[in-house]
């Protein structure tokens, strides 16, 4: 923090500073006696020191509230211990039991960590520092003991009590309610769980792989229980899939879901009891987009894996973070892939797979990169930290499932199979580093050489650009190819990474080029989609012989296909190469990087030339009327760069972002291919009007119609942004059976508010009428509102009014999370011009709701803080702007750690 900061700083933690506890749990007990204004914990463990000597046990607390102590059953005299709301020290202790009592009140519990109270029930929330919020003790991820929780309260309020593992027994008596949990499996803290609220359940016994019954249940609110369908039907998915792909049966009697109105993530993997955003739960075709309906599958299949990825094997430490959070979200992507193919033809499955790695890469580019590359750029494993709730980012999540993924790649299904099974074989009931799991991966395949260099991945920030340049001798047939890596200027890890590259050749004409087998000594294998070469020095040098294409014009080098590493490639492609690539790669992903590359050309500062725009147009329409691709695909490979991925390019070479400039670029670019394919997009736009009557089904051959037909309903709109248009978008409106239907044809109405207010207004206060009741419905009223660019209106200054009109809504509630982040966060990340504004309004509201949040909210303060990541690289007037408001922030008095940590970060660059 700089001098004269008002935010309240954390001391700096450094993974190298590790050191073991000193004392070991053998067992805990917890007993609640719940209310909303005050519950009360009786916390009774076991304890022994490591060493066998006595010594203190320092219990860490979160604004706790101390009642009484014993040790041994005996009462704690005043000198055997210290105790303040953050810390409990019992002085030289060797061995023996200790009762603790703390006094909660749930509803003043704003922050949304340990126990806290929501729409009338008590949820807990304890990763990663939540369960000092709920009890003093060793709240740190590697120490493991077992726990038994017995919850009482009222059985009018609570009729429903779960906590993590087992029911033991249950029981209602003179209108108070018990039940008793067991949880045979040691865990650490974090993975603690408690529920006490009127919930409905819907339920399914399965059969596992072994045999035994396992019953799978979610429970939501009464009203809500008709939506629980697909997340029920998603559990089971992920139970069976996890069985087949790597051997992994479920362990507890029981697995249980519970939606939560007031969440501040998307989900929590506590043991046998996963708390979920009702976001990440409810669905039906009502109320839930395409997109709704696949993260739901995602999401419950993420804290599912997680049960064995991050619960039996859990972290040593918080730094070992993507251990458990990279490794899990590999395995939800690959389990989303395999859901999306079931039930098509290998041709089908082949291109939905790809779809869904090209949706990953665009998140990845979108989110990941800017952060590589800004103050907040860390390792996935981080070398230090304030606040560890600032390092639950897309680098630990997205990127380190992408690093885990080269492991994937280098090896095969098969060979990480095998590692896997090692693994869980060592280090199953452990806490785990992130060498235990790497180690264990390479030793199964018998590639222990490859330890030293890969863990540089680890410990290596910022996004690694890879440099490619080729030569071709006509006369001799040799192709040669040169890389180099660059590693961040700000790394303090300066060896090369092994980097898996996977590619091809391919003619002028689009043939694909056999390449000679075992070329170079660098090749590691032959994969379906090419060959992966190994590039692990600073630079390599591949020379091929091919004597086919002697006489014949230079080679096409089809480069990181299937995105094999999460790297930055320059290679000077030409459109015309490019063109070739869009229209004949066998790689699905490098086909759809093509047409990307050739957008973006489009959008940089440096002008294209007429004739370049007109072959760009000629690349895109073809692929647009391809026969052998699916409709997902052309809805990807045709939909417009991402505005965060278009502010990374304009940075990473150089230019001073200027947002109105870019949402110019990349508004005349959808004009010129609305234009340039006008017959196309009217055709499948009548099309779409035509399929609406269809049965909904989020199967990936229909989503993919959708995607396409909604594509082809936005580019109708540009040719033609007047009344008539607004009166036929709002008929589809009202003939819509779906909410993807009726959200899409909404956008189109708010995208015409300044030609057609009228028609926009009836179809916002017909949404609003309609789903009033559904919060999760109304989320989507309040952000589209804010993301939609108007026709009309580049700068954007008409979303800043319309943000505070929202901000003094009546359903505007900023106790609840996901109203904040349909509201706020839209407006700070996904709306480009509006936010961004040139009199620095944006920047101004930045400051003051986010001061004002910190107080409430601080984790959700901090994260919303992130949405100026990139500050640094705007234009000069705009980044004093958002110093000032930066600086306005951190001098918010009484300024939570987390939030503080993030603008010290910002002004430090």
């Amino acid at each position: 923090m700089k001098e004269g900061q008002s935010g309240l700083s954390a001391p700096l933690i450094r993974r190298l500073d590790y050191q073991p506890p000193t004392h070991r749990i053998t067992d805990i007990s917890l007993d609640f006696s719940l209310g909303l204004t005050e519950t009360m914990v009786l916390a009774d463990f076991g304890f022994a020191s490591v060493s066998g000597q006595a010594c203190d046990l320092v219990l860490t607390g979160d604004a706790l509230e101390f009642v009484t102590a014993w040790r041994d059953d005996t009462p704690l005299a005043a000198e055997a211990f210290t105790v303040s709301p953050t810390v409990f020290v019992l002085k030289d202790a060797d061995s023996g039991r200790l009762k603790l009592q703390t006094r909660l009140n749930p509803t003043a519990n704003t922050e949304l960590m340990g126990l806290y109270a929501s729409r009338g029930g008590l949820y807990t929330q304890c990763e990663s520092q939540g369960f000092r919020r709920i009890t003093y003790f060793l709240d740190r991820p590697d120490v493991l003991t077992c726990y038994t929780v017995t919850l009482r309260g009222p059985a009018e309020a609570f009729p429903v009590l779960l906590s993590n593992g087992n029911l033991i027994s249950e029981q209602t008596k003179d209108g108070i309610k018990t039940a008793v949990w067991h949880d045979p499996f040691p865990k650490p803290s974090y993975l603690f769980a408690l529920v006490a609220a009127s919930l409905s359940c819907i339920e399914e016994t399965i059969t596992s792989q072994s045999g035994a019954p396992k019953l799978l249940q979610v429970y939501t609110k009464p009203e809500d229980l008709v939506r629980a369908g697909h997340a029920l039907e998603s559990l089971k998915h992920s139970v069976f899939w996890d069985e087949k792909r790597f051997g992994l049966e479920l362990d507890l009697e029981r697995f249980m879901i519970v939606a939560v109105p007031d969440f501040n993530s998307g989900a929590m993997e506590n043991k046998g009891l996963n708390l979920f955003n009702t976001k990440y739960v409810l669905a039906d075709p009502d109320t839930a987009t395409d997109k709704d309906y696949e993260l739901v599958q995602a999401v419950i299949g993420h804290e599912y894996f997680h049960n064995w990825t991050g619960n039996r094997i859990t972290c040593r430490d918080w730094f070992q973070l993507t251990l458990k959070e990279g490794l899990t979200v590999l395995r939800d992507q690959e389990f989303t892939a395999d859901m999306l193919a079931e039930g098509l033809t290998a041709e089908q499955a082949a291109s939905s797979r790809a779809v869904k790695r090209i949706e990953d890469v665009r998140t990845l580019r979108a989110h990941q990169f800017p952060e590589d590359a800004g103050p907040m750029a860390h390792p996935i494993r981080p070398a230090e930290y304030q606040e560890i709730r600032n390092f639950y980012t897309a680098t630990v999540y997205e990127k380190g499932a992408e690093v885990i993924r080269m492991l994937q790649t280098l090896l095969g299904v098969a060979g990480f199979r095998k590692g896997m099974d090692l693994y869980f074989a060592r280090h199953d009931g452990q806490a785990a580093t992130c060498e235990d799991f790497v180690s264990s991966i390479l030793d199964a395949n018998g590639r222990s050489e490859l330890f030293t260099p890969f863990m540089r991945w680890y410990d290596t920030p910022g996004t690694p650009r890879l440099e490619v340049r080729d030569t071709w001798d006509a006369e001799t047939g040799r192709y040669c190819l040169e890389l180099t890596q660059q590693l961040d200027p700000r790394s303090p890890q300066k060896l090369p990474l092994p980097i898996p590259l996977v590619w091809g050749l391919l003619s002028s004409s689009g043939d694909d080029i056999a390449l000679p087998q075992g070329a170079g000594t660098r090749l590691a294998q032959s994969v379906s989609a090419g060959q992966v070469l190994l590039i692990d020095e600073a630079t390599v040098t591949l020379a091929l012989d091919l004597p086919e294409q002697r006489g014949g014009a230079a080679p096409i080098p089809s480069l990181l296909r299937h995105f094999s590493a999460p790297v930055a490639l320059d290679y000077p492609y030409t459109t015309t190469q490019l063109g070739v690539l869009a229209g004949h790669d066998p790689d699905p992903f490098n086909r759809w990087e093509a047409c990307q590359r050739l957008m973006m050309g489009q959008l940089m500062p440096a002008l294209a030339l007429a004739d370049d725009r007109q072959a760009v147009m000629q690349t895109l329409a073809r692929v647009l009327t391809s026969p052998d691709l699916s409709d997902a695909f052309k809805a990807l490979a045709l939909a417009v760069p991402a505005d965060n991925t278009v502010v990374e390019a304009w940075a990473a070479e150089g230019h001073a972002v200027d947002p109105v400039q870019i949402r110019a670029r990349l508004e005349a670019l959808r004009l010129a291919m609305a234009l340039a394919m006008e017959g196309h997009w009217r055709e499948l736009d009548l099309h779409n009007d035509a399929a609406d009557d269809k049965p909904y089904s989020p199967n990936a051959i229909d989503i993919g119609r959708r995607s396409l037909g909604h594509l082809a309903q936005s580019m109708a709109t540009l040719l033609a942004p007047d009344a008539d248009r607004a009166e036929a978008l709002w008929r589809r409106y009202q003939r819509a059976t779906n909410m993807t239907r009726r959200m899409a044809c909404l956008a189109g109405l708010v995208s015409l508010e300044h030609v057609a207010p009228q028609a926009a207004a009836r179809g916002l206060d017909d949404f609003a009428q309609r789903y009033a009741q559904d919060p999760l419905s109304m989320d989507k009223w309040f952000s589209v509102q804010i993301s939609t660019p108007r026709i009309h209106d580049q700068e954007g200054y008409t979303i800043l009014a319309r943000v505070q009109s929202l901000l003094a809504h009546p359903l505007y509630d900023l106790a609840n999370p996901n109203r904040v982040r349909a509201v706020l966060g839209v407006y700070f990340m996904a709306s480009l011009s509006g936010f961004h504004r040139s009199d620095g309004h944006g920047y101004r509201l930045w400051a003051e709701t986010l001061g004002a949040l910190a107080l409430r909210n601080s984790q959700l303060a901090a994260r919303l803080a992130r949405s100026l990541d990139r500050w640094g690289t705007f234009e000069p007037s705009r980044r004093a702007a958002m110093q000032q408001a930066i600086e306005a922030l951190a001098a918010t008095p009484g300024l939570p750690p987390d939030v503080a940590e993030v603008c010290s970060r910002f002004l430090d660059v």
